[in-house]
């Protein structure tokens, strides 16, 4: 076996991107899930049950139809549809390869990891719950912008935080010697 000779700062840089190749390279059944195009009703449905009764402890009502949320809001009725998208699959998916590209960890430490699924299930709740209270009670126009700019930046930012709260309490020290051997 051929070892690197690296300094300090070139063995950091190495690992870095060793790490990166291994987050896009794992990355890849998202592309598959999405080429594939399957149903996600079921987890539709419960992310709009559950969003709805966070939402109604706010003081939100909604009539359901189906994927569909009928608001009445300050901008007059507003229709707001619980796509898949909506279900935070994707976000399951980039900490599960963020969790498998973490170099020399155990299975175990792995299946500790699972905690944090649910974990993101419930952020993904409340983000919903907290758009629906900005769609009643500010308007659609605020929605939009909470929906495609600070939640989309906030669900990514929970995904990171997660997998670091995983990473440095669930899994350990990471030994990065034998990492960069080849």
């Amino acid at each position: 076996m051929h070892k690197l000779r690296l300094d300090e700062r070139q063995r950091k840089l190495w690992v870095v991107a060793v790490f990166l190749a291994r987050v896009a390279a794992l990355s890849l059944p998202l592309y598959f899930i999405l080429w594939i195009n399957p149903s996600f009703d079921s987890l539709q449905y419960a992310v709009r049950d559950n969003a709805l009764s966070v939402a109604k402890v706010a003081g939100v009502n909604a009539d359901v139809d189906g994927f569909d949320l009928k608001l009445d809001t300050v901008d007059g009725p507003v229709t707001i549809n619980i796509a898949a998208d909506c279900t935070g699959w994707k976000s399951a998916v980039a900490y599960l390869a963020l969790v498998l590209a973490v170099p020399k960890i155990s299975n175990k430490k792995r299946l500790l990891a699972l905690v944090g699924i649910p974990i993101l299930y419930a952020v993904n709740v409340v983000r919903i719950a907290f758009l629906l209270w900005v769609a009643v009670n500010m308007g659609f126009g605020y929605f939009r912008v909470f929906h495609e700019y600070l939640w989309k930046l906030g669900l990514s930012l929970a995904v990171l935080v997660v997998w670091y709260a995983w990473l440095t309490k669930m899994a350990g020290k990471i030994k990065t010697e034998k990492f960069i051997s080849y």
